[in-house]
């Protein structure tokens, strides 16, 4: 038996076999595991992706049930790729990635896959001295099939100018994009019970266990940590070790919690350039002059001609209110090449000079060509938008203004309700309250 697998030598025999051959070794990848559950099932396949010279990979996808109370109700088919350590032994438990999002795919689209591709085998390096590392699509992402992307919204985003808030014109537009969608997504006979946290921990358990792992370290970003701590709470004894890497606890609900979420960031930004001598002595009361500026743009807001770009990504005037200027600051900071240039960024808005901060103001469409619009929308709606507190909201808006800006004009709040969501299971997402354990509580408990 050989020591290593490779579906990228020349020397192997004919696809078919080898593919039949690599499946046939899963037991021997992660030794000692039991066999997959019968509802998980891997089927090798061709990667997509180049593998580089010296490094292995074994690629293909795992069914999962559509529906988990209905077994007969269909499949989705989720993209695999192995990682394979460079370890002659590697050990048992691999390291299983969760994406963000919801929606993203840790591959990436297009012709971002091989680039994207790349840094994950230098990124994975480490792990695979000792470990192999499992990369998959969510159900509804990437190469998943059925895929729920909403090509309307991302033509939509794509050509439209950013327009004022109340932009009749622009809402109906955005309305007749995502009913076309989820006329679609009816039509594949998908819908929001398909979609959810829960679901998602069970199907990235699902992916190890059809790869023979009984036991994974867990390797989570952003909402991928959501769907971590739900795979602890469901499965803990499936798991070995944890990183979750910009958690996102189901106690938090980032609707409600924007205006206090978008303030600690700026809080931290000023506070950490107070500290640096150097940024003190180049940007003195840079907050100041920061909130000045923003209370100027409430009052009157500036429409920002812009020439010098992609007229395909980015609009030919662009309105500066404090919700776009606050929304542009916060784009900045999740580039960490852009986060040291962030308080010069600042100092120019300030200073009339609004170009390198607009630079990051994001579309003001919800579409987004590298996320799996449908399946954002059943998770995000079900679990954030639709539990939200009104009332909640807007005492944390008027308590952390004028970052409270940034729940004006949501968009999520227009598109779920028109978006098939679904209900909220008991116990995902729960969010502690004053008189009641969590948010989803059958009856009030005491804290």
């Amino acid at each position: 038996m050989p020591d290593r697998i490779s579906v990228a030598r020349p020397w192997w025999p004919p696809i078919a076999q080898s593919l039949t051959f690599l499946a046939s070794l899963l037991p021997v990848l992660f030794s000692g595991a039991p066999p997959a559950l019968a509802e998980a099932r891997f089927t090798p396949g061709p990667c997509w992706f180049t593998v580089p010279e010296g490094e292995a990979a074994l690629c293909g996808t795992v069914a999962v049930p559509d529906r988990r109370d209905r077994p007969s109700a269909g499949s989705f088919q989720l993209p695999v790729a192995v990682l394979l350590s460079t370890a002659r032994q590697p050990a048992a438990d691999p390291v299983l990635f969760i994406e963000g999002g919801p929606g993203a795919s840790p591959f990436g689209t297009g012709e971002a896959v091989e680039e994207r591709m790349e840094v994950w085998w230098d990124l994975s390096a480490p792990f695979r001295r000792t470990r192999n590392v499992i990369l998959f699509d969510p159900r509804g992402v990437g190469r998943a099939e059925p895929d729920t992307d909403c090509p309307e919204l991302d033509a939509l985003g794509s050509r439209m100018p950013a327009a004022p808030a109340s932009s009749e014109e622009r809402v109906q537009q955005e309305r007749t994009a995502v009913l076309a969608c989820a006329a679609r997504f009816k039509g594949k006979g998908l819908d929001g019970a398909s979609f959810s946290t829960p679901i998602a921990a069970d199907d990235a358990l699902d992916v190890a266990t059809a790869l023979g792992a009984s036991r994974v370290n867990l390797f989570a970003v952003s909402y991928g940590t959501r769907v971590a701590l739900e795979m602890l709470r469901r499965h803990g004894g499936r798991v070995r070790a944890a990183v979750l890497d910009s958690a996102y606890p189901p106690d938090v609900n980032a609707v409600e919690e924007a205006p206090w979420l978008a303030q600690r960031a700026f809080r931290r930004l000023f506070d950490d350039c107070a500290a640096n001598r150097a940024c003190r002595a180049a940007y003195p009361d840079l907050e100041k002059r920061w909130l000045a500026l923003l209370a100027r743009l409430e009052r009157s807001p500036v429409d920002l001609p812009v020439t010098d770009h992609d007229e395909s990504e980015v609009p030919e005037t662009l309105r500066l209110t404090p919700a776009t200027m606050i929304a542009a600051g916060l784009e900045a900071m999740t580039s960490g090449e852009a986060v040291p240039q962030l308080p010069a960024m600042l100092d120019r808005a300030t200073r009339g000079r609004y170009g390198p901060l607009a630079e990051w103001v994001p579309n003001p469409w919800a579409g987004d060509p590298d996320t799996a619009d449908g399946l954002a929308f059943a998770i995000e709606c079900r679990e954030t938008v639709n539990p939200s507190d009104p009332l909640r909201l807007a005492e944390t808006a008027r308590r952390f203004a004028p970052y409270g800006a940034v729940a004006t004009d949501d968009p999520g709040q227009r598109i779920c309700r028109l978006w098939p969501a679904g209900h909220q299971e008991p116990g995902s997402g729960c969010r502690w309250r004053a008189r009641c354990r969590c948010s989803c509580c059958p009856v009030p408990t005491t804290r």
